[in-house]
């Protein structure tokens, strides 16, 4: 659970979609920049939910960080890779279940993409990962940006070939 306290999200809670937490006013590029700044994570400057997919707005500011994170339930059992694309550096990370604190890096960008620009680096695509049908894992994407455009997406291809690109708020 993002507040860190151990707990099953409410039937309430699970409204679908995906957390993006922006802080703004962050200089530099590097996650770090973002992570190891006083309001990272209790205090964000916006919090609000995304439901439509894995994808933040584009081109929204400079100098500031984000998260979105949150729990994903995949439709089928089996191997899905992921793919992260950011501007200027993101990772992602995957739990091996519904615990954060089970949360492991899968990917990252360590300069820039161009929005929904999946194939730029190979470190943006994740080695195969299993998943169960229908069971929660927490997923969380950081991005930090600079100066210029500014664009954060996740897509996953399923096991059985399908490609989702962003991420669709169904799964989230």
């Amino acid at each position: 659970w993002a507040s860190g306290k151990n707990r099953r999200p409410t039937a309430e809670e699970r409204v679908p979609g995906i957390i993006r937490e922006v802080y703004s006013n962050i200089t530099g590029t590097t996650i770090l920049s973002l992570t190891q700044h006083p309001s990272y994570p209790a205090s964000p400057s916006l919090r609000e939910k995304i439901r439509v997919g894995f994808e933040a707005p584009k081109n929204v500011s400079s100098n500031y960080g984000q998260r979105m994170h949150g729990f994903i339930k995949p439709p089928q059992t089996g191997s899905y890779t992921f793919w992260i694309s950011s501007d200027d550096n993101g990772q992602l990370w995957l739990s091996t279940d519904e615990q954060p604190s089970n949360i492991r890096m899968i990917a990252e960008v360590t300069n820039w993409t161009s929005p929904r620009e999946w194939e730029k680096y190979a470190r943006q695509k994740s080695a195969p990962v299993f998943l169960e049908q229908d069971r929660l894992y927490y997923i969380s994407a950081l991005m930090k940006q600079g100066t210029g455009g500014d664009n954060l997406a996740v897509g996953w291809k399923l096991p059985d070939g399908t490609s989702d690109m962003p991420v669709s708020g169904q799964y989230l």
